[in-house]
């Protein structure tokens, strides 16, 4: 009795944890994901939209714009390889619990480290906009191919 009452409790821990960690995607789906780089999604949004996307950049914007009671709205960048253009950015928009790891990010614009997030491509209808749902920066997949993007 007592054995089945703590491994019911270890499981139900377990579940607690996996789901405060981050979002669950099935194998389906992630199957499907795509990455991309700030200049090649960003002009090409529109043809994205409900699909979830690997998202490469190396700095967000300094700007985050506190938009909604629960959402915050910031963006991705990166500098044009060529330097013809300077920059591409993309807008993104993040769970106010994600701030703070959104935070720790870097602003700045002459890093050379590139970075992935993952996030579903949007349209905001009310604001006529197109943007990121951010998700997380790490994925771990399970053995059935589900993974789990947080932080």
């Amino acid at each position: 009795m007592k054995k089945t009452l703590f491994a019911t409790l270890v499981c139900t821990f377990a579940l607690v944890v996996c789901a405060s960690a981050g979002t669950r995607v099935e194998a389906k789906a992630w199957g499907k994901v795509q990455t991309y780089d700030v200049r090649t999604l960003a002009p090409a949004l529109a043809g994205h939209v409900r699909e979830l996307v690997a998202l490469k950049f190396t700095f967000r914007g300094k700007d985050i714009h506190h938009l909604k009671p629960n959402w915050s709205e910031s963006s991705l960048w990166q500098p044009d390889p060529k330097g013809h253009k300077g920059f591409t950015d993309v807008r993104v928009m993040l769970a106010q619990k994600d701030l703070a790891a959104f935070k720790s990010i870097t602003t700045d614009s002459s890093s050379p480290a590139e970075m992935t997030v993952y996030g579903r491509v949007l349209r905001d209808f009310d604001s006529h906009y197109l943007f990121v749902q951010l998700l997380g920066r790490n994925a771990v997949v399970d053995p059935n191919g589900n993974a789990n993007i947080g932080w």
